[in-house]
């Protein structure tokens, strides 16, 4: 009996925590969704606490239970963000090389993208998301340096830190045209156009 009472007890203090996680996920998330709209509206500076959890209808108890200022909640979006992007390519970089294509890797960071387009397209437009976009770009050059070499067995040169820097830089390009233009394309189409891009391009490459 004590056993099951434990046991009982064990999974209330289980499915209590779940629920707790659920909330402060969906906090976290709320408040995230106000940061974006304000974000759309107004330049960053002028976005204040209160701002964002009136927005979010929450208080301001609630925010500081998660976040210390306005300066705070935009770096942990940047970082999850780009941590979400990096463990998206390293699930799916196998694949892009079994497949001579980067079609694998990269589809499911687009839809990835598209699902989170809001907040990704203020990030990449604010102007106090600078960090974001230089550690966006270092992202995909790191990865697609990795990529590059293994599908074209290309050593280091400054030929390639020039395709690189391009690809780099168009992508980053393409990634802001699409998430300005409305409707939004699929994300299978910026896919493929992107592969058919470093595809023909790479014929450069020695």
């Amino acid at each position: 009996n004590i056993l099951l009472i434990i046991t009982i007890c064990g999974r209330g203090v289980f499915m209590e925590n779940i629920k707790e996680d659920r909330r402060i996920r969906r906090t976290k998330k709320l408040l995230k969704q106000a940061l974006a709209q304000l974000m759309d509206e107004k330049d960053f500076k002028d976005i204040t606490v209160k701002d964002i959890t009136e927005r979010a209808d929450l208080n301001r108890g609630t925010f500081y239970l998660h976040y210390t200022d306005t300066y705070d909640i935009l770096n942990k979006i940047e970082d999850e963000i780009l941590k979400n992007i990096q463990n998206m390519i390293d699930q799916n970089i196998e694949k892009t090389n079994a497949s001579d294509s980067v079609i694998p890797a990269l589809k499911p960071i687009a839809e990835y993208i598209m699902e989170n387009a809001d907040i990704c397209r203020c990030l990449i437009n604010n102007k106090a998301s600078v960090d974001f976009i230089e550690k966006f770009q270092n992202l995909i050059y790191d990865n697609c340096s990795d990529i590059i070499k293994r599908r074209h067995n290309v050593k280091d040169s400054k030929q390639n830190e020039f395709y690189l820097s391009f690809i780099t830089l168009g992508i980053i390009g393409m990634v802001k045209k699409w998430l300005d233009t409305k409707p939004m394309v699929s994300a299978e189409e910026i896919v493929v156009f992107v592969d058919q891009i470093m595809t023909y391009s790479s014929a450069a490459l020695k």
